[in-house]
């Protein structure tokens, strides 16, 4: 802060966050294994001294509100004990785009699961990483795809769909590109999986 304001928005923000990053922060989760947990619709078990509790995957990554505050729903005390995918017919498949592939963290990632009924989406869920302060659910994407077959078309339309309200910085709409890529190429793997 400076004068009361944020450096990041015309600072050095080439890496930082493209969605949700209207609040206090604009950091990205370097979570990589959220977007997944969170499309698979995981379970996270924690427990403490005080007891046990199951949290959702898609409720574990926070956004803090201030420098005192965790990014995860984890309490102090608390420990992850066991991580529960449940058992279900999607298809899924996570993509990730690097600077270079070896010791890089991804600049962009989409996970998605699919539900299919023959060749076409019963529901989809598709969750980014690397763009937002927590992995963020694409629910424009999940729309766009509901009831289609999964194409090239669709899957750029459902990857068009899911950065509509992206708000790049000064530095970093390139992001924009790679998450729609990531989305595409997510989704046509899947696609080409065995349900």
């Amino acid at each position: 802060m400076q004068d009361g304001k944020p450096l990041v928005p015309n600072g050095e923000n080439k890496y930082h966050a493209i969605l949700g990053n209207s609040g206090p922060a604009y950091f990205v989760s370097a979570s990589g294994f959220g977007p997944a947990l969170i499309a698979l619709g995981a379970t996270l078990k924690l427990a403490s001294a005080s007891g046990n509790r199951d949290v959702p995957a898609e409720k574990f990554f926070v956004t803090p509100q201030n420098d005192s505050s965790r990014e995860i729903a984890l309490m102090p005390n608390e420990l992850l004990t066991e991580i529960v995918v449940p058992l279900s017919a999607t298809r899924n498949a996570t993509y990730e785009v690097r600077q270079k592939e070896a010791m890089d963290w991804p600049l962009a990632a989409a996970s998605v699961a699919l539900k299919m009924n023959g060749n076409s989406v019963s529901s989809a869920r598709v969750v980014l990483g690397h763009v937002a302060p927590t992995p963020w659910s694409a629910t424009k994407a999940d729309e766009a795809l509901a009831g289609k077959a999964i194409s090239e078309e669709t899957a750029e339309q459902a990857a068009k769909a899911a950065l509509a309200d992206a708000t790049p910085l000064s530095q970093n709409g390139y992001k924009v590109q790679l998450a729609r890529v990531a989305i595409k190429r997510a989704l046509l793997e899947a696609a080409r999986g065995k349900a």
